[in-house]
């Protein structure tokens, strides 16, 4: 019985790699816990667009928006880890909002197997028309001098667009109202509607908008200007230093996927990535392409959770 019951084991474990080394056989979902149309949504289907063909395999986009990305994030936490359901995960999902949430229904670290960092993007601070003011400066004057009259958006709690705004209203000492939205589209339109006054979000989005009038830039929250908005400086040279945000985006696997697996993806998608196809793609779009091993991007978040939650804690900035 003995014999009988390590042959059984043995066989087991001859069966795995194989197993991993048909990987995939059938069609993969990429899960992005954000509505259709925000930039995440976009980085996912670029990823889709590219990663399926190298796979072999058609990469289905299931977008599962709400919660600042936790409801779509807790999904794909639950799912099998088979490889076959993955997460279009960002700075939000996995290193803010284990700071802002009391209470989040999944572990960034415990309950995700790390597989390939995807890119960054700086957001621009931009003001409504109506706002009479064109820098930083200005605008933090004009917004002391109407305590609770202003409000900013995002395009939901725990994004990095949000924590942004939390950032400037709490070093500046702002009494300014924070608007959620579902996805950064709804956002976008509050703010050209007037019924938000100034938003951080993501500059490509906002260039058509801001190249017509109807929002005014002030500063971006890179290291270095964009040459999309060539004019317009950092915060740090428009008079705010330290204050750099750049969202990042990063696929994940469930914990517990076989390691074999996860090299296997995180293989093709390096691979994509050093195309020049790919890095056009990712420009246009505004991203920054960067990638590494599933390691750098376990020692990216790790390092980000940590910061997420001094700022949070600086800026007050909870979601109960």
């Amino acid at each position: 019985m003995k014999r009988w019951i390590l042959g059984l084991a043995i066989g087991i474990w001859a069966v795995l790699p194989a197993a991993a080394q048909t990987y995939p056989s059938k069609a993969l979902r990429l899960v992005v816990p954000f509505p259709a149309g925000s930039t995440t949504d976009l980085v996912g289907r670029i990823v889709a667009q590219k990663l399926g063909p190298a796979l072999g395999e058609q990469v289905v986009i299931d977008n599962r928006g709400g919660s600042g990305g936790t409801i779509g994030t807790e999904h794909v936490a639950r799912s099998a880890p088979d490889g076959y359901t993955l997460l279009m995960a960002t700075i939000g999902t996995h290193a803010i909002n284990p700071a802002l949430y009391k209470k989040i229904p999944y572990d960034p670290v415990k309950d995700f197997a790390p597989v390939a960092q995807f890119g960054t993007a700086p957001n621009v601070l931009v003001v409504h028309p109506s706002v009479p003011v064109s820098t930083l400066a200005e605008l933090v004057a004009y917004a002391r001098a109407r305590p609770g009259e202003l409000n900013y958006g995002s395009s939901g709690n725990g994004t990095s667009n949000h924590l942004s705004g939390a950032m400037l209203a709490s070093r500046e000492k702002l009494d300014a109202t924070h608007v959620p939205y579902r996805g950064g589209a709804q956002a976008i339109e509050g703010l050209l509607r007037g019924d938000l006054k100034f938003m951080f979000y993501h500059y490509l989005a906002l260039l058509p908008f801001i190249e017509d009038g109807k929002m005014r830039p002030l500063a971006v929250t890179g290291a270095e200007r964009v040459k999309a908005l060539p004019n317009v400086p950092t915060m740090g040279e428009a008079g705010m230093a330290d204050f750099v945000v750049s969202a990042w985006f990063g696929v994940y696997a469930p914990a517990g996927t076989p390691p074999a697996i996860v090299e296997r993806l995180n293989k093709e998608i390096v691979a994509v990535m050093s195309t020049a196809e790919m890095r056009e793609l990712l420009a246009k779009q505004g991203i920054d392409p960067v990638t590494g091993s599933p390691q750098d991007l376990a020692k990216l978040m790790n390092a980000e959770i940590v910061r997420w939650a001094a700022i949070v804690q600086a800026a007050g900035a909870r979601v109960d």
